[in-house]
């Protein structure tokens, strides 16, 4: 109610307690701070001109819980947190993650935005690189929804291929297991797959994989998280080149002998044949590979046009790859601007 959070003592004694209670009074393996759910599960801890005073004040509750769950009666319990995926939206909230993992205050991390897409890109690598050189884990999340806010009034769920391929790029990159959202209840056939393929690793990499690149949803933009589509190429930007990076843990080169196709899909919205552009991955052009077009929208077929390639000689690499896409010429009586909507690499 227009009140200044946790600048006030009062606040954080009180949750503090709340953490001593469930850290000792029951059987608890530990207690995990969800310190990422504002502004959709709670408000901010500090008003903007508070943040950089009482940061440290906020570190200093981040020592006095982690002490007191650690020095407990019997055995010591474990401290996790739920954060933000940057460094910079975690300094924005008074959230000084750098400085608690480097004082190893925390057994382990969860980096995610509640509400966002399934986001297999998640710039985590400096949260992965700081975590593991002060023996932390890191578990991001991995969200149940695949175009939540699309540009069609439709929600659907992640499939077992996209959970596969999520999987595969974070522990590629180094995260040490994965932090679990919801699904369908009651689990069927293919949230019992994807349970038991996330419980082995070698699982998890084996079999069909279906990378998507993250659509911001409202609640990336109220933290200021900025997935990279949907991407808007305006008509006064011919030959611009316009980047989407994607990462992908399958070493399709080593691999060839074992993959029957590799697809990739680009939506497009607004999108006529008479326009023309360049699509380059990794700045080298797919105009050779097999182009199928289709409609965008089966209910609205003229709102844009799926693209999808059989990529058979320029194909993703290991790692970080980047799609790039420059608009070089477009129909004259045709001003308005095209959206890249949706990317996917199946494979």
């Amino acid at each position: 109610n227009g009140g200044r959070g946790w600048v006030n003592a009062e606040v954080r004694d009180h949750q503090f307690a709340v953490l001593q209670e469930l850290a000792t009074e029951y059987e608890t393996d530990g207690i995990e701070l969800d310190l990422a759910a504002p502004p959709g599960g709670t408000s901010y801890y500090f008003k903007k001109e508070d943040v950089q005073e009482y940061t440290p004040v906020m570190t200093e509750w981040v020592r006095e819980t982690s002490a007191m769950v650690r020095g407990r009666p019997g055995e010591p319990g474990q401290i996790g947190a739920r954060v933000y995926p940057t460094e910079a939206i975690n300094l924005a909230a008074g959230l000084d993650v750098r400085t608690w993992l480097s004082e190893g205050l925390l057994d382990y991390v969860g980096p995610m935005v509640y509400g966002s897409n399934l986001d297999m890109n998640m710039p985590i690598d400096w949260l992965i690189e700081l975590a593991h050189a002060n023996d932390a884990a890191v578990y991001p999340m991995i969200h149940p929804y695949y175009n939540r806010d699309s540009w069609q009034p439709v929600q659907e769920d992640a499939t077992a291929g996209m959970m596969r391929a999520a999987t595969a790029a974070y522990l590629d990159r180094g995260a040490d297991g994965m932090y679990t959202w919801h699904m369908v209840w009651p689990p069927g056939d293919k949230e019992r797959q994807i349970l038991s393929e996330w419980g082995d690793a070698d699982a998890a990499s084996e079999g069909n994989k279906h990378y998507t690149v993250c659509r911001r949803s409202e609640f990336d933009e109220a933290v200021g998280y900025t997935p990279p589509l949907p991407l808007e190429i305006t008509t006064d930007e011919l030959g611009k080149l316009h980047a989407i990076p994607f990462y992908i843990a399958d070493d399709l080169a080593a691999n060839a002998d074992r993959l029957r196709r590799v697809t990739l899909k680009i939506l497009i919205a607004r999108l006529v044949s008479a326009h023309k552009f360049t699509l380059l991955l990794n700045g080298e052009s797919i105009a050779r590979e097999n182009l199928r077009r289709d409609y965008g929208d089966k209910v609205g077929p003229y709102l844009g046009q799926w693209l999808e390639f059989d990529l058979q000689n320029v194909r993703p690499r290991k790692g970080e790859n980047v799609l790039e896409i420059p608009l070089d010429d477009r129909p004259d009586t045709l001003a308005s601007p095209i959206t890249v909507e949706d990317v996917e690499v199946i494979i």
